[in-house]
């Protein structure tokens, strides 16, 4: 789930096509909403799942900003509790709650649906939002009382009000609501309140963001169809109270330092420059460090380097996502990326003092073994710190989904594999279970003892490198061994037409991007 206004909503004439769904008057206009404190107040439980096979991460923040937005823009007189499973906090299925609200994404929708389930059994009204059921509304509804799709700042008071009356619909689509042209800023006093969490110190990351949206349409990305197109800034004043407030309710000094750790969970950071540098000045006053993704573009620019060097920017995650031109086009990333720049871009970032960490992407479709090889050189021989490698993967909602879905190249939906870390699309050149195997040695490879010794020696914040990579191998040894134990064992494809029919449906896909 994504988040809310308390405020009336403003007609909107654009017809909900899901029945159940809150549809306009005859006159065209929405129900409109009473005051807020006029509505009952609500006892809310709000979940983050934790996905049967999500691994553990050393990049895990303390909430899920999607829950976090939702606490933010609930009306005060309605009492929140968070239940965080990624930090394996209980369930309270016997709770007295008039609301439970559950947040998906793919590899966690199973257990989500689990959640629900168990629950409904016990009387409660459920609510599923967020990613994945905003783009499987009808899978969902099987589990919930309510689907939310899309953002829900515009929505969220509504479903508020209903739950208080009784008349809670089955779903609330954003498009039946105004568009979300400004983003809340975040409640950090509030969530901490709420939260299971108690203060932490340097290692743990404290999630925010200074934008929402991105302009750009990467075929595997969800967030053109999600939170969209539109990019949506918060003004430097508006970062700066944030900051102050989260580190003055969730921070504490300790022998690892006294600077907190921000992990900026825009989509992309780096579109706007001038109003990106207007923020890094401010950022720099206020003695924090930071990750965040950026465009590579943005990070083509001296000034923009030492601006974030400057405001405490620690890393900057970067989808290269593949060192192959024709590759990048595919994905429809061709114009924002040049495969020539990599190296260049590299170096002089880690020059001013920013190291590069790098996401790339593996396409059973595109990626030979040979291909493997170039990438694991790459990021070797350039020291990029905290590499992801992943396994195409089309999420719903994305265009890669659609397309893939409607060429049958998808094999399989066991949502809980959708960690981009398993094979779930066809692979006609290579046994998949062999292709499974060496997409994870490969992986590894990123993490010999050299290459960790490399990137600790030729980038800054060698403490947080030495450790991420330290986790980052370990969770890689035992994913192989699951892997070659079968257990991590790819769908079978016997069944799959011949390769040269199935090899002209991945042509057909990717001349398509």
């Amino acid at each position: 789930m994504t988040s809310a206004g308390t405020s009336p909503v403003t007609p909107s004439r654009r017809e909900a096509t899901t029945k159940g769904a809150v549809k306009p008057t005859p006159d065209g206009s929405l129900q409109s909403l009473r005051p807020v404190e006029s509505i009952r107040p609500l006892k809310i439980l709000l979940i983050t799942p934790k996905g049967k096979k999500e691994e553990e991460s050393s990049q895990k923040a303390l909430f899920s900003m999607a829950v976090g937005v939702i606490v933010s823009i609930t009306p005060p007189q309605h009492q929140i509790e968070l239940a965080d499973e990624l930090f394996d906090d209980p369930i309270n299925y016997t709770g007295d709650y008039d609301l439970v609200g559950i947040t998906t994404r793919s590899l966690n929708a199973n257990r989500a649906y689990e959640i629900a389930d168990e629950f409904r059994r016990h009387g409660k009204t459920v609510v599923l939002g967020g990613v994945h059921v905003s783009f499987n509304y009808e899978e969902a509804l099987e589990h919930a009382d309510c689907v939310v799709s899309g953002e829900a700042e515009n929505l969220w008071a509504k479903v508020i009000q209903d739950v208080a009356d009784g008349n809670l619909q089955r779903r609330y689509d954003s498009k039946d609501f105004p568009p979300v042209n400004e983003v809340p800023e975040i409640d950090y006093e509030r969530i901490f309140r709420a939260s299971k969490r108690g203060k932490v110190d340097a290692r743990k990351s404290i999630p925010i963001y200074m934008t929402r949206g991105c302009p750009f349409v990467c075929s595997f990305c969800v967030t053109p169809n999600f939170t969209g197109r539109l990019y949506r800034i918060q003004s430097p004043e508006a970062i700066r109270r944030q900051v102050l407030e989260a580190k003055r309710v969730w921070f504490r000094e300790s022998r690892y330092g006294n600077t907190p750790w921000f992990m900026f969970t825009d989509e992309n950071l780096g579109v706007n420059k001038q109003s990106m540098w207007e923020t890094m000045e401010e950022l720099a006053k206020l003695n924090i460090r930071f990750s965040s993704f950026i465009s590579l573009k943005f990070l083509d620019d001296a000034k923009t380097v030492d601006l974030l060097v400057k405001a405490g920017c620690a890393m900057a995650l970067v989808g290269f996502e593949s060192i192959n031109q024709e590759t990048l086009k595919a994905y429809n990333k061709g114009r924002i990326n040049t495969a020539a720049d990599y190296a260049r871009i590299i170096e002089s970032c880690r020059k001013s003092g920013l190291p590069i960490q790098c996401n790339f992407l593996v396409n059973p479709a595109i990626d030979t073994y040979e291909d493997m090889d170039a990438t694991m050189k790459f990021v070797v021989e350039n020291a990029l710190v905290m590499p992801i490698y992943s396994i195409l993967t089309p999420y719903p909602g994305t265009q890669l989904y659609k397309d893939y879905k409607a060429k049958g190249l998808i094999v399989d939906e066991d949502w809980d594999k959708y960690t981009a870390n398993n094979l779930v699309v066809r692979c006609d050149r290579y046994d998949p279970y062999d292709y499974q195997i060496k997409y994870l040695e490969h992986f590894l490879g990123m993490f010999t003892w050299k290459a960790i010794v490399r990137r600790v020696l030729l980038n800054k914040n060698k403490l947080i490198t030495t450790v991420t990579s330290l986790l980052f191998r370990r969770n890689l040894e035992e994913q192989l061994e699951n892997c070659k134990k079968g257990v991590r064992r790819p769908v079978a494809q016997d069944n799959l037409p011949p390769p040269s029919v199935a090899n002209e449906s991945v042509e057909t896909v990717v001349e398509a991007h």
